[in-house]
């Protein structure tokens, strides 16, 4: 079975990014870059029990007019998604990255 490896971006509450990475490394997401927000990445499974977000697959053109422009990507539904307790002190928001559209 493939694990989907979903990237987003970290919107913090305050300027404490580097203990926000690390409770977010200890629940086993991966820490790509720390700036203003955090990128991070994992695992499908990992975002529905710490998030409780779930992902449903979508098809997105980003290359209009091109054979195979195409893109399919698991996509985030956030209807209910819930910081959990220990990371409401640092995080404000997730937002989940989805292929860009060229036009």
């Amino acid at each position: 079975m493939q694990v989907n490896s979903v990237p987003a971006e970290i919107m913090l509450v305050q300027d404490n990014t580097n203990a926000a990475a690390l409770v977010l490394q200890n629940l086993g997401f991966r820490i790509l870059h720390i700036g203003t927000t955090i990128s991070v990445e994992g695992p499908e499974t990992l975002w529905e029990s710490v998030f409780n977000v779930s992902f449903v697959t979508r098809k997105k053109q980003i290359l209009p007019g091109i054979e195979g422009g195409d893109a399919s990507y698991r996509k985030a539904i956030i209807d209910s998604l819930e910081i959990p307790l220990k990371l409401r002190q640092y995080i404000s928001g997730v937002a989940f990255v989805e292929p860009p559209e060229f036009f």
